[in-house]
């Protein structure tokens, strides 16, 4: 976190047992209200404050616009905090300070509870947690802090000690508030900001699950109408790993059906799901422009592959990436430039960055991430698949890294995902959609989820979608595949092949993993016949 060599010289606001104060940021500028055009005061029970000017630079200089800032009371210790902002540049955002809190500060989640560095800590929703909501210690005190807004945009919660200024020492919590960067305006108005003293985790966030199944369509795992029954059915995932990005075979379409039918001769192929990350030939490289590769077997190889695996009721799942192409492939030659993903101030998003050559480097300047928002590209991704789907017969979708998110002046992120899921539907019929991480509003677009283990399931997203391991992981030697990593060992991460609640058992397959951990292997798939 950065912070200011001086004091903004915010002023503060004691309302209903918090202290706030509101800053708006433009395109251009950070300002603050100003105290001499500010009034504060009751309104039939409602703390109300007003201002009718703003200023910058620490409060040296008056700016144009206007602010107000509301603070309901509701339960005992708990209050709804609403924002409205006008300026004279474009608003980027609004924040709302929570100031005057007990230090050191420490998040509180599932894990336990863990202190805040010194130098601050930003929580970004949706690319770091899963849902604006989350829980801070204070002193003795547990703070409960969650956003209710019908619309996918962008929060950040900064968790800092004040360092300058009368309150100096102090724990400060910024909930920032994005606009969507395709709407920006010279106005915002923050969705509600809900702040509890005292707060039972499990009651508040309840009442956060409540308002995303209200509004934000979550639907319970079993009572889903957009996952197919056979899903349902389901007992063990397989991965298997075809080609890595150097153009190193793992598995062809031939190993590949191999390592199906053995699975399929102790377990009811219909429990079975079987993931192909690299059948489309060099890993990541030939993301954007998907077929089946000549030296994993060709089309004749991919669609007996197919056909052998639906004979025994094993049910195939190819991977494709969601928002990630290889830019230097003919086919995009003349890519739109409003198709890449951007923030809201126009820098391009380039995504993770992995050593594939082992330069050590990280220089992967040929990888383009686009949009799923932009129409051209949707409607590519999307026909890609569904002719595929129609020619070799598979029935699910994987998407990969479909969890970025940026706020994209352009095209929504979200928006362009809803859109995809639902022409895939219509086209393949039973479809089940897959796809890497998830936060709030991806549960309800798919069925089942992939979370690598540095990342732990949110307890609260249980109910709502089915998990399998991630393609990282799983291979009972640690070694992972296509993926970048190359041998792995999780700390403390639950085994990729124990059944669990919510959760499919996972076993990978490089081209020797039978060979040398087949007892392994075995009892994994002993394990899942069981149930």
């Amino acid at each position: 976190m950065q912070f200011a060599s001086f004091d903004l010289g915010d002023p503060a606001f004691d309302a209903h047992g918090f202290t706030f104060s509101l800053q708006v940021v433009t395109r251009e500028n950070v300002c603050g209200i100003d105290p001499a055009r500010t009034s504060a005061r009751m309104e039939d029970g409602v703390f109300v404050v007003r201002a009718a000017g703003l200023t910058t630079a620490g409060g040296q200089a008056p700016a144009p616009g206007a602010a107000i800032l509301r603070v309901t009371p509701g339960r005992p210790g708990q209050v709804r905090v609403q924002a409205k902002a006008k300026a004279a540049q474009r608003v980027r955002c609004v924040k709302i300070l929570v100031r005057g809190l007990a230090a050191p500060l420490a998040l509180v989640d599932d894990g336990g509870e863990r202190g805040v560095s010194p130098a601050g800590e930003i929580l970004a929703y949706p690319n770091r947690i899963a849902t604006p909501l989350l829980f801070v210690r204070s002193g003795e005190d547990l703070l409960g802090i969650r956003v209710e807004d019908e619309r996918v945009r962008e929060k950040r919660f900064a968790l800092a000690v004040e360092r300058l200024g009368p309150r100096t020492g102090q724990g400060v919590v910024e909930c920032i508030f994005d606009e969507d960067a395709s709407r920006l305006s010279h106005e915002i108005e923050a969705p509600p900001l809900v702040i509890a003293r005292g707060a039972d985790r499990a009651a508040f966030t309840a009442e956060h699950l409540r308002f995303l199944e209200v509004r934000g369509g979550l639907v319970p795992w079993r009572e889903r109408s957009d996952v197919p029954r056979w899903a349902r059915d389901l007992r063990l995932a397989l991965t298997l790993h075809g080609m890595h990005w150097t153009g190193r075979i793992f598995l062809d379409y031939a190993g590949m059906l191999d390592a199906i039918r053995f699975v399929a001769g102790r377990i009811d192929g219909r429990h079975v799901l079987a993931y192909l990350p690299g059948w489309e030939g060099r890993y990541y490289w030939q993301y954007g422009d998907y077929r089946p590769e000549e030296r994993l077997g060709g089309e004749a190889g991919f669609a007996a592959l197919c056909e052998g695996a639906r004979r025994l009721g094993v049910h195939v799942m190819p991977m494709f990436g969601g928002n990630c192409v290889n830019a230097w492939l003919p086919r995009f030659a003349s890519l739109d430039a409003s198709a890449y993903m951007k923030s809201a101030t126009g820098n391009r998003f380039h995504g993770n960055q992995p050593d594939w050559d082992f330069a050590r480097a990280h220089d992967t300047g040929w990888q383009a991430w686009l949009n799923p928002g932009h129409p051209g590209w949707r409607d590519d991704l999307a026909t890609q698949i569904e002719t595929l789907a129609a020619r070799f017969g598979f029935d699910g979708v994987f998407l990969d890294t479909v969890h970025v998110f940026v706020n994209d002046p352009d095209h929504s992120v979200v928006d362009g995902l809803r859109a995809l899921c639902l022409r895939l539907h219509r086209a393949i019929p039973n479809v089940l959609l897959a796809a890497e991480h998830d936060f709030d509003a991806l549960l309800p677009l798919f069925g089942l989820f992939q979370r690598a283990y540095w990342g732990a399931d949110p307890a609260w997203t249980a109910p709502y979608a089915m998990r399998f391991a991630h393609l990282c992981e799983a291979e009972p030697e640690g070694r992972t595949g296509v993926h970048e990593f190359g041998v792995w060992r999780s700390s403390g991460a639950a085994p990729a092949g124990e059944a669990r609640a919510g959760y499919l058992p996972t076993i990978a397959f490089q081209d020797d993993t039978l060979a040398r951990s087949r007892a392994e292997v075995e009892r994994v798939i002993a394990a899942a016949a069981r149930g």
